[in-house]
């Protein structure tokens, strides 16, 4: 007697016949703004509408960015010329001070008010500047003045060119966004406001309070 061996056995076919093989089907994504253009008995205008200002609303805020950036890079090279042309109207030069007697409350930053003299564009020049409220009259103080000779602030650095460039394109987008969000909240309100008075009517026809009674089977 010859015993068979797990080798020889032959192969059954229902095995092979169980195994399936999964697919699966790769579709495109569904925009919901797409939905609009297709005729759903669940769909009334007010949801076509509410969507469509959605959409509206998403597609203005993307459009901003690239014209908030060229407001920015506007505004870039016009402060950096600005700031520039400062650089070179203003100028550091040592005032003396003259006075003290008319020195002001002291400050916070430990300053005070008093008369100087300085020379400046071929003339003598006086007047009151910001000094700490140790200086006493005779010692000097770094002061900047223009090409007249006139006092004034100190220049603003070049690279705050940069900090109002991104300031503005901020403020542009953020305006544009804003006003395309409230615009979007107003024709929420809008909709919600029309779906509820349907609804009503609704309701209000189903239980015979607007003068019909549901129809009998």
């Amino acid at each position: 007697m010859t015993i068979p061996r797990p080798h020889d056995r032959p192969i059954s076919t229902h095995a092979l016949a169980d195994v399936a093989l999964e697919t699966f089907t790769v579709r495109p994504p569904r925009w919901p703004v797409f939905g609009l253009l297709r005729r759903n008995p669940l769909l009334g205008a007010s949801d076509r509408v509410e969507a469509l200002v959605v959409a509206l609303a998403v597609m203005v805020s993307l459009l901003a960015v690239p014209v908030a950036a060229a407001v920015g890079t506007a505004v870039h090279d016009s402060r950096r010329d600005v700031y520039a042309q400062q650089h070179h109207t203003r100028h550091l030069i040592a005032a003396t001070i003259t006075d003290d007697t008319a020195a002001q409350e002291i400050s916070r930053t430990n300053t005070a008010t008093m008369a100087a003299r300085w020379s400046a564009a071929g003339a003598e020049h006086t007047g009151a500047i910001k000094a700490q409220s140790a200086t006493k009259p005779g010692d000097q103080v770094a002061i900047w003045v223009d090409n007249d000779g006139a006092l004034t602030d100190e220049p603003t650095p070049t690279t705050r060119a940069g900090v109002d460039a991104v300031t503005a394109a901020l403020f542009m987008w953020a305006g544009v966004t804003a006003a395309a969000a409230i615009l979007l909240a107003a024709t929420q309100a809008v909709c919600d406001g029309i779906r509820a008075i349907r609804w009503q009517h609704a309701i209000d026809t189903l239980i015979g309070r607007a003068g019909h009674k549901p129809s009998q089977p």
